[in-house]
């Protein structure tokens, strides 16, 4: 049986600072979004000129979710949930992505529920 790794962290006091694991900073929406945001341009980049299926639906979908996620705090979740939702479908099997689709996953979970 393998190694099984549980993190506890027992807090007491007043701790209102923002908490970073595994360097994503997870302190609250007005530092989470900016690192979501950072994210999606770089799997915008990394998309473009790429020969995918749907490519123009692709990059369009991502521009329209980083000017999403433009607004901040006032990025309507369903909206942003949705075009992820898009783009990771149309990216799935692309293993060139799967890392960095993967985080986004994560951090559109963790923020927009």
């Amino acid at each position: 049986m393998g190694h099984r790794i549980t993190n506890k962290v027992s807090i007491g006091g007043d701790n209102s600072g923002t908490i970073s694991q595994t360097g994503i900073e997870a302190g609250g929406a007005e530092t989470a979004v900016p690192a979501l945001l950072e994210l999606v341009e770089r799997l915008t980049t990394d998309v473009r000129g790429k020969d995918l299926a749907k490519q123009e639906v692709l990059e369009d979908t991502l521009t329209d979710l980083a000017a999403d996620l433009r607004t901040g705090e006032a990025a309507e979740p369903a909206v942003v949930r949705s075009r992820w939702a898009k783009v990771k479908g149309l990216l799935g099997g692309v293993a060139q992505f799967s890392e960095l689709v993967a985080k986004i996953s994560e951090q559109v979970q963790k923020i927009f529920g």
